[in-house]
């Protein structure tokens, strides 16, 4: 039987059959054979979510061989690409011809398109989500149309996350800025302090981060603007990278870990060991925004990650704070805070306000039994009390009442693909879960909204 695990292996879809097309006619085609045969369909481009939004019973396409940059515009300062190309590699062609993203998460292995439709993000008030930089996209629908989509527009706003219920994405355009250096700085801080500064510190940089090494007291802000310095030397940065980021961050953290499954308390003192090294020493780093922004990952991980209204990030953070010191759950390094723009996409956690996003994990190793639902479903209700937004590429733990409480647009939306996907092709029993029933009249409404 044929399968296909993400990248954390947090869980395995088992389709009918999986397909790698290396051209829109190429999935169009399956379109075709997939209404024609009842069968549904699904896309996967890397893996890297940790639910199960990209399962099916029936076909899997996989864009892995749909992959090319098919334009640099370096006039006007935008990247044109099929859908299932790396955002690392995107970055690279772009960097070459000196450009980049004017903000990116730290994992740069997603697939671009997949990255988008989900609601990757990096960090900073004067940033949006990564759909926020798209110029537009192409999208198949499953009856077969082809529509393309520009910023802009009504549809452009609905379906600039649309978790791949719409249909299949076959090519999208970034708009990027000249590339340009981040000075990185860091130092110690407390969340009582932090809590007094972050909007100073979110208008006077243009990237805020704050770490916390969970069972601790140890908190570091994170900052990184704009800069004309130098570079530092190809030392500091292989350093940051290898040694700090690989060696300690991954192989020596996962060792300690293992230790953990013999005594879950011992958690806590990992954590302490690793605040002590990576979050209390002031540092300063420039450098490339492309190798500010990234961070190695190598340890296999399940995460929850939310988006908080800004304005109730002290309360949130003394809260989750509360709840992790509260001694029910072995929490593991690091809980991580950053800051987004406000959107206008029907579905991103940062519709229409500017949000916190905090992010929790547990790393998982080989031979190591899953043991964090609990703690994800404790994160999960104390966010529910601040109305947050879960971010679609991590575990969901909301139901769909509260989520449309939420959403302003939760009914639109699902409407919305009610109508493009009228037959319930792309569809699973994940996003199933979370759809709204639409009348004929509210069909209607939608359709005269988005101008289909």
């Amino acid at each position: 039987m044929k399968s296909w695990k993400n990248w954390a292996g947090t869980t395995i879809c088992k389709p009918a059959d999986i397909y790698y097309p290396t051209s829109q006619d190429d999935i169009k085609q399956i379109i075709q054979q997939a209404a024609t045969q009842s069968l549904p369909i699904k896309v996967v481009g890397h893996g890297n979510s940790y639910n199960d939004n990209f399962h099916t019973t029936g076909i899997l396409i996989s864009l892995k061989k749909f992959n090319h940059i098919l334009d640099i515009d370096t006039q006007r300062q935008t990247i044109t690409i099929q859908a299932g190309a790396a955002l690392m590699d995107i970055v690279n062609a772009a960097a070459d011809k000196g450009l980049g993203f004017s903000s990116l998460g730290t994992n740069m292995f997603d697939n671009a398109a997949g990255a988008c439709f989900t609601g990757h993000h990096g960090s900073g008030t004067n940033y949006g989500i990564l759909s926020s930089f798209l110029e537009s996209f192409d999208l198949l629908t499953p009856t077969g149309k082809l529509l393309h989509v520009k910023k802009g527009s009504m549809l452009y706003d609905a379906l600039g996350v649309n978790l791949g219920a719409a249909g299949i994405v076959t090519q999208l355009t970034f708009k990027l800025e000249p590339q340009f250096k981040l000075h990185q700085t860091t130092y110690p801080t407390t969340l009582s302090d932090f809590s007094k500064h972050y909007k100073t510190l979110c208008n006077t940089n243009d990237h805020v981060k704050l770490i916390w090494g969970p069972h601790t007291q140890t908190y570091q802000c994170w900052l990184a603007s704009r800069t004309d310095k130098s570079c530092d030397s190809k030392f500091k940065h292989w350093k940051g990278n290898v040694i700090d980021g690989l060696a300690i961050n991954n192989v020596v953290h996962a060792g300690l870990l293992y230790l953990s499954s013999l005594r879950p308390s011992f958690v806590r003192s990992i954590n302490k060991w690793l605040s002590r090294y990576f979050l209390k020493p002031k540092g300063s780093l420039v450098g490339w925004g492309n190798d500010i922004f990234y961070l190695p990952h190598l340890l296999k991980q399940d995460a929850v990650e939310y988006a908080i209204p800004m304005d109730k990030t002290q309360a949130f953070l003394m809260d989750l704070q509360q709840l992790v010191n509260d001694g029910k759950f072995q929490v593991q390094f690091p809980i991580e805070v950053r800051f987004v723009k406000q959107d206008n996409f029907w579905l991103s956690p940062a519709y229409q306000q500017d949000m916190c996003y905090v992010g929790t994990k547990s790393h998982l190793l080989p031979g190591q039994s899953r043991h964090y639902d609990a703690y994800f479903k404790a994160v999960s209700d104390l966010v529910e009390q601040y109305n947050g937004r879960p971010h679609w590429g991590k575990q969901l733990y909301s139901s769909t009442d509260y989520l449309q409480q939420v959403f302003p647009k939760w009914k639109e939306f699902w409407t919305l693909i009610h109508i493009l996907d009228p037959a319930g092709l792309c569809r699973n029993r994940w996003q199933e879960n979370l759809m709204y029933q639409p009348t004929q009249a509210e069909c209607d409404a939608v359709k005269q909204l988005v101008s289909l």
